[in-house]
């Protein structure tokens, strides 16, 4: 790996971070059979000793309680990774220890969520090392019903009924439901579809971030290509339509009503044709016309 693509990946993986970690605040993890308090906070990851190898801690979580949680997954039960997870604890603390945060009144937590292919039972959830313990917290997807839950997801979505925070949080890890990287990537690849028709813009970024951040092992790259396009799209987006805001009044005094309409107009028509994404749309007139995002979604339901 050269360096320059060393610089493409963190970058991917910030925007990507940034997003799914700032909406996963006041979520819960019940959705997966974790009892442990809500996420309320997110902490910046540049810890000491980071490894090009190491690159799995994407979010440090605070809950509810004041404990830190490294939430990881894991595909295969493998009792060396508890040497991995130690090294995850020793990083925080250095960095703690570097805010002056008092050692002592810390709590760390170790979330490994296990795909379908690992079982209850066939995990030991505490290492022990002479001096050494840690007690992990895990989570068995293979618990959760793949199928009758992508079901119920695709017809909620059809019906065009909102989304509640557990089906959000049980979309996201939804491939990993399911045993088998083949599998898991055919479903990673129908959840990717079922997204594109949320209409609501928030919600849809957190689910295309959170499915990457969970399925980044799986996920073809054909489709997390896809996701981190419409992602940093929207990103872009944003910025172009902040800077339009600056002189929105002054082009509303050269225009007419009538020619920003039949633009508009011209312009979903031809991303209709050209991608069929009103996600991709709404960006657009955002960012051209300088529209807030509500109005830019009524304008392209108007003419879509």
């Amino acid at each position: 790996m050269d360096e320059k693509e060393v610089k493409v990946a963190y970058q991917n993986k910030d925007i990507v971070s940034k997003i799914f970690g700032e909406a996963m605040k006041e979520k819960s993890l019940k959705a997966y059979g974790l009892n442990v308090p809500k996420v309320v906070d997110v902490l910046p990851t540049n810890l000491p000793a980071l490894e090009l190898n190491e690159l799995r801690i994407d979010n440090i979580f605070v809950l509810e309680d004041g404990s830190y949680a490294i939430i990881d997954y894991e595909s295969k039960y493998r009792y060396r990774n508890k040497v991995k997870y130690l090294s995850y604890v020793l990083r925080i603390l250095r960095r703690l220890m570097k805010d002056k945060i008092d050692l002592r009144k810390v709590k760390i937590r170790i979330i490994i969520i296990y795909t379908a292919d690992v079982k209850r039972g066939k995990t030991e959830p505490v290492f022990q090392a002479g001096a050494i313990q840690l007690i992990t917290e895990e989570a068995f997807l293979i618990e959760i019903d793949g199928e009758k839950e992508y079901q119920r997801l695709l017809n909620k979505i059809e019906q065009n009924q909102l989304l509640d925070e557990e089906d959000m949080m049980k979309m996201i890890i939804l491939p990993l439901a399911f045993q088998g990287i083949e599998k898991q990537r055919e479903i990673a690849k129908k959840v990717v579809d079922l997204i594109k028709h949320i209409k609501e813009m928030q919600m849809q970024r957190f689910l295309f971030a959170g499915v990457l951040s969970f399925t980044d092992k799986v996920i073809d790259e054909e489709v997390a290509e896809e996701i981190r396009r419409r992602l940093e799209m929207t990103k872009v987006g944003r910025i172009i339509y902040e800077e339009k805001i600056a002189y929105g009044k002054e082009v509303e005094e050269r225009v007419t009503t009538s020619q920003i309409e039949k633009a508009v107009s011209g312009v979903v028509s031809y991303w209709k044709t050209k991608t069929g994404s009103m996600l991709d749309a709404v960006e657009l007139v955002m960012a051209i016309y300088g529209y807030e995002e509500n109005e830019a979604k009524r304008k392209v339901e108007q003419y879509w």
